[in-house]
């Protein structure tokens, strides 16, 4: 007879044959719905191929982890359970289109961002660029609608559902916050930003939506008491950091590749904690070089190279990956030490070590 986490191994491994047909059958049949006449239609075309994009679907797949670890019954092809787990993608479909107009990134998922597929489409004209990011900001508006409206409109017990939606927009201020510490302290030279202000903005901007949401989303509409959702949460904060600090790293080797002016957090000025573990580190004089480098807002290979050289002088790589597996054994401790059953850790502990497989070699979360 196969054991629970086997059993869940085996769901999960299955549950991308219902989420990607239902996601691609969710956009075919809300056609109508968003039929805005001919201005509107390329821009839904363009919304709908944006979400489909391949991706990993970390937050459909853990929100499905933890409904069935904590005792949810519905089969992963329920109608209602799959719109659940596709509001959380479509939650993330949002913040990925406001994300990148502000970062004005070019490129998501190695295909043009929504703001740049805008652009094309209105060709060479006076503008282009500042329209189509404006409208890839009232797209993302939509899409956060969307994503409410799918999440409000599952047949869950009212009681679960309405708690789980005072939850998921609690978790969609949280990521606002998040992005605001991260715009604000862009701002700063290193030397004003403190480690707890990195680690803050990493918990609200990503943690919080990314894997607090989906694992209390599906324990709580699988029944969890308010009690264990509060000590579940608490158990996801080192896990989400150390994905952060695993993302960051992944980040820094993609930095020291062929291409080390392409558009990294490093060149656009974020304040990570490897930079701050870096600064840190580094003797004074070094300090005043790698100040001087971030502070250079037009990016040339010389200031690239003395930044890829400070931080591996100071040592940081190291020091975030020691940090990286330090929260990784934290948050195994505590589910070890945690009020579930040893069937449930289990399952948590399977659900943190299949997202890690995805993440550890490309990043992205």
């Amino acid at each position: 007879m196969s054991s629970p986490a086997t059993t869940l191994r085996a769901e999960l491994q299955q549950a991308p044959t219902y989420f990607e047909p239902f996601l691609a059958r969710f956009f075919q049949e809300s056609a109508e719905r968003y039929a805005y006449g001919d201005l509107f239609e390329p821009l839904y075309l363009d919304m709908t191929e944006f979400v489909t994009r391949r991706g990993k679907r970390i937050r459909p797949l853990l929100f499905l982890s933890s409904y069935r670890i904590f005792g949810g019954e519905r089969p992963f092809e329920n109608n209602s359970l799959l719109r659940a787990a596709l509001s959380l993608e479509l939650l993330h479909a949002f913040i990925l289109v406001h994300d990148d107009v502000i970062d004005q990134s070019e490129k998501r998922r190695g295909l043009p961002t929504f703001h740049k597929l805008v652009e094309e489409r209105l060709g060479k004209i006076d503008g282009a660029a500042r329209f189509g990011e404006n409208v890839a900001l009232v797209i993302g508006d939509i899409l956060f609608a969307m994503a409410v409206d799918t999440l409000r409109s599952t047949d869950f017990e009212p009681d679960r559902r309405d708690a789980a939606l005072a939850h998921f927009l609690r978790y969609i201020t949280d990521t606002g916050a998040g992005e605001i510490y991260d715009i604000l302290l862009g701002t700063r030279d290193i030397a004003r930003v403190e480690e707890e202000d990195i680690t803050r903005m990493y918990t609200l901007k990503t943690t919080r939506y990314t894997f607090e949401a989906p694992l209390v989303l599906g324990a709580l509409l699988a029944g969890l008491g308010a009690d264990h959702l509060r000590e579940l949460a608490e158990l996801i904060e080192p896990v989400g950091l150390a994905f952060q600090i695993q993302n960051d790293l992944i980040e820094y080797q993609q930095f020291k590749g062929v291409d080390r002016l392409r558009q990294t957090d490093i060149l656009e000025g974020k304040k990570t904690l490897l930079l701050r573990a870096a600064y840190e580190q580094l003797t004074d004089v070094d300090r005043s070089f790698l100040q001087l480098c971030l502070s250079t807002r037009t990016s040339n290979d010389a200031s690239v190279s003395k930044i890829e050289q400070l931080i591996d002088k100071s040592g940081a790589v190291e020091l975030l990956t020691r940090q990286m597996e330090s929260l990784f054994q934290k948050a195994e401790a505590a589910l070890d030490h945690s009020s579930f059953s040893p069937v449930q850790i289990d399952g948590l502990r399977l659900a943190f070590s299949l997202v890690r497989q995805q993440t550890q070699h490309t990043g992205t979360l």
